[in-house]
């Protein structure tokens, strides 16, 4: 009686490499290994050449065109082209998979205790441990499986949050950032202490917020004086004298200011100035002592008159005094010197007409800089809030693109996630796929051949165990009744290995196993054909109902049982009609008696 059996064959591909060696909890058998990555085989298929690969390795080598084996190059065995591997050269090991999934396995994540086999953990456990550890998405730290959403929700720098009073989203490490421009973000008014004033509004607040402080309108010139904006007016009546002071300081300060930018031209015209007023106080001194002599007593002489002490000054008033009115001879002298005065006075005065047009031009040169200052500070001005409107639009800018990268990243998840849908999906179809050419080859009337083509190949590969079983697919004795299967050793197993043909039946667990009466003990009839129609080789054999092989299933199939001497080899070595083109039939038929 043969051993308990692992799942039937699928022809569900994997998208995986192999599984770790870690996992397995008895000893490593070579033969259970991916020739490709020296992991435990996912999927297998059995090349030409006899060697075992996963399906995601296979497809993978031989996507660029056919390649050497490289199993057969290091065992020094390649021989062309059974070495080479190629699209449509290898076939699903179904045997050797149901061998590797009843494998016992263990979790090999620190602190899980799950244990089954290979099935269950690519079923039910691998990529799904709570004890797994994983990078997390967004910021790269390493968690376990079952603390992900806590650390999304929680610990995650680089989580997004809702702000609660815009409902922006934004990431957890900006939120001091976003506080500083949400426009939701509540304020507190420092003059009224109104609290949640939206910082979008609170502007327009303080615009006619009685309670708020405001510097003082004579801050420019020094006041540094904080007021109320309903008191400034008393502030400011209080403090005329002050704010007249620092005014008057002010302009002091901007016309030595004006000095520093015209020093030579401001200089000479002081210089002048100066000398403009000694020039007037000699004239009027000297005015003064003509005068005085015009009216005086008469001169003696015009000689002694000329060199009086009295006159030294200036060349041109160094001229002879008028004799007295009586004397007739000197009224020609009296007639040239009257005019005079008159015209050192109209000297002076063109003089004095001169640098006060001067001064003028100095002073409206002066004006002339002043406009020009105020307007360069107007630009400044202008400048500045141009410069503040382009640093609120940059920096508006700055959270859309935040925000955009943001959505752009949202995206992308959605697509990743889409992605692998169509991954389980293409799965899934795949899986249908199988089934479906599983169900067209089965019967519901409990008779079934089974038809095995490529039999020298597949004896060879029994002999080298490389695939020592085979599994047929299933029949039922009716839509509703018992599941089975065959299977067959061709190099033998048990008692009959290397002598004899080994032909086994199995019960397998059914959808309609609750409605069907247990044990099993209906009589089971197996046939090798003679393909001339002349002597079948026959054996037929009634359950033991005491036996597990025959009672409901409680996995995938019941251990199976049947004929380890079914047929000897020999009799298959030589010449007859039992193997025509490589192939053999054997038939099964189930009494339906009873049922």
């Amino acid at each position: 009686m043969a051993t308990e059996e692992p799942s039937p064959p699928s022809s569900m591909e994997s998208n995986k490499p192999g599984f770790p060696k870690q996992i397995l909890a008895n000893k490593l058998e070579d033969k259970h290994l991916c020739n490709c990555c020296q992991k435990l085989l996912r999927r297998p298929f059995q090349a030409q050449c006899g060697h075992r690969f996963c399906s995601y390795c296979f497809n993978r080598t031989v996507r660029d065109g056919p390649q050497k084996c490289s199993a057969c190059i290091k065992e020094d065995i390649f021989e062309e082209p059974t070495s080479i591997l190629k699209q449509g050269c290898a076939f699903p090991d179904n045997a050797a998979r149901r061998e590797v999934e009843n494998l016992s396995v263990v979790c090999i994540n620190e602190g899980c205790t799950w244990k089954g086999n290979i099935k269950e953990y690519e079923l039910s456990h691998e990529g799904k441990c709570d004890y797994m550890i994983i990078p997390c998405p967004s910021c790269k730290e390493q968690i376990r499986f079952n603390e992900q959403e806590r650390h999304n929700e929680r610990e995650c720098p680089e989580r997004t949050l809702n702000c609660k009073y815009c409902k922006e989203p934004f990431h957890f490490k900006n939120i001091k950032a976003h506080d500083e421009i949400c426009p939701k973000y509540p304020m507190i008014c420092e003059g009224c202490a109104k609290k949640k004033i939206p910082r979008e509004k609170y502007v327009d607040h303080i615009k006619f917020c009685s309670k708020f402080r405001t510097p003082c309108r004579f801050h420019v010139v020094g006041c540094d004086m904080s007021v109320e904006k309903e008191r400034i007016h008393d502030h400011e009546r209080a403090c005329a004298y002050e704010h007249l002071n620092l005014l008057l300081h002010y302009i002091m300060g901007m016309k030595v200011s004006m000095e520093g930018l015209q020093p030579q031209g401001l200089e000479l015209a002081g210089n002048k100035l100066l000398e403009l007023h000694h020039s007037l106080r000699e004239l009027e001194a000297r005015v003064s002592q003509l005068s005085t002599t015009s009216t005086g007593p008469p001169v003696q002489g015009a000689t002694n008159s000329s060199s009086s002490p009295g006159l030294s000054g200036p060349p041109a008033l160094a001229l002879p005094l008028p004799p007295p009115p009586a004397l007739a001879p000197t009224l020609t002298v009296s007639t040239s010197f009257t005019p005079l005065p008159s015209s050192v006075g109209a000297a002076l005065e063109l003089q004095l007409h001169s640098e006060k047009t001067k001064v003028a031009e100095l002073g409206r040169r002066c004006t002339d800089l002043e406009v020009k200052a105020g307007m360069f500070e107007n630009v400044v001005c202008v400048l500045n809030r141009e410069v503040e409107r382009f640093a609120t639009t940059m920096e508006a800018s700055n959270r859309q693109h935040r925000l955009d990268q943001d959505k752009i990243e949202a995206l992308s998840n959605k697509v990743r996630q889409l992605e692998r849908t169509m991954g389980l999906k293409d799965l899934t179809v795949a899986e249908m796929e199988g089934r479906l050419r599983e169900i067209s080859g089965t019967t519901f009337d409990g008779v079934f051949i089974w038809r095995i083509s490529d039999f020298t190949k597949k004896r060879q590969d029994a002999i080298a165990g490389r695939a020592p079983a085979m599994f047929s697919p299933a029949f039922y004795t009716s839509k509703y009744g018992y599941k089975m299967c065959l299977r067959i050793y061709l190099n033998g197993d048990g008692t009959g290995r290397g002598s004899h043909l080994s032909l086994f039946f199995v019960v397998m667990r059914g959808l309609s196993d609750a409605l069907l009466k247990w044990p099993f003990n209906q009589k089971v009839t197996l046939m090798l054909l003679d393909q001339s129609n002349r002597e079948h080789i026959i054996d037929a054999f009634r359950p033991d109902v005491t036996s597990s092989s025959f009672q409901r299933p409680v996995s995938e199939m019941n251990i199976a049982s049947g004929c380890p001497l079914f047929c000897p080899l020999s009799k298959l070595d030589a010449k007859n009609s039992y193997i025509r083109d490589d192939t053999i039939f054997i038939k099964a038929i189930v009494d339906l008696t009873g049922l």
